[in-house]
């Protein structure tokens, strides 16, 4: 199997199940992952079509998902040890039932669920940005596993960075510099009293890295590259004063005229 390939369908078991995955009749397959998943558009580009960014998560919203199916052999192992040190552990001590060797099983189980479901999640919010279009994956709301996708020609014209909502997030946020992504086709619409975009798509949890090079692509320059303005010293702003309004009389005027 070529490098290529192997980087394509991956290694070690999973990998297994992803080359048998992609023997399946193709129209079929394409199917089942659109509903799921984000459409992978490596295999059904437009013509002359390029992808430009695209921009996921953080990788703190996929933590235990990236321990499940990636160090699946560690956490194995690792409740394989803690379930025999409770069994000999109830050997010693009467009063202590061999019953509670299952519960590192248990909470291993319960692990792999919560790993597969925030796997999808994270994988189901994408924003996907190529030379002809602007593709927008989040999950489907009011149905649970389900994808929607949103294909835009123009470019947003306000991008925005929030704190998120959730407590938990924001303490994730405060340490890697990452926001909610605002993103509205709408310009100059905001939420009253507040400095947040009103009727935008919101991508939650994306690093500044990315919300840059999004920004690269969006406001451009048009008549070539960005320009380097330096300024030695702080700019006064000055405004013009407003005019002065000098009321005539228009009857005097129509009595010239007579």
């Amino acid at each position: 199997m070529s490098k290529r390939r192997r980087q394509e369908v991956g290694t070690g078991f999973l990998g297994l199940l992803n080359s048998y995955w992609h023997r399946l009749p193709r129209n079929f397959r394409w199917n089942i992952e659109d509903t799921f998943q984000p459409e992978a558009l490596e295999e059904r580009l437009l013509p002359n079509e390029e992808p430009q960014l695209e921009i996921r998560m953080a990788w703190y919203r996929d933590i235990i998902g990236e321990i499940v199916f990636h160090y699946f052999n560690y956490v194995l192992g690792a409740a394989l040890l803690l379930a025999s040190g409770l069994l000999l552990y109830s050997l010693f001590k009467a009063t202590f039932s061999p019953y509670f060797a299952f519960a590192p099983f248990v909470l291993l189980v319960i692990l792999i669920v919560y790993g597969i479901l925030e796997r999808i999640e994270y994988r189901q919010w994408r924003l996907l940005k190529t030379n002809a279009r602007l593709i927008i994956s989040l999950p489907q709301p009011g149905s649970r596993f389900l994808v929607d996708n949103i294909e835009l020609k123009g470019l947003p014209q306000v991008v925005d960075t929030n704190w998120s909502r959730n407590p938990v997030w924001r303490v994730f946020q405060f340490v890697t510099g990452a926001r909610d992504l605002y993103l509205s086709l709408a310009a100059y619409r905001f939420v009253e009293g507040t400095a947040r975009v009103g009727d935008a798509l919101i991508i939650p949890d994306v690093m500044p890295d990315d919300v840059f090079a999004l920004k690269r692509l969006i406001f451009t320059i048009p008549a070539g590259g960005p320009q380097k303005v330096v300024f030695p010293s702080p700019q006064q702003v000055v405004f013009p004063e407003p005019q002065k309004v000098i009321a005539t009389d228009e009857f005097d005027d129509e009595e010239d005229e007579e």
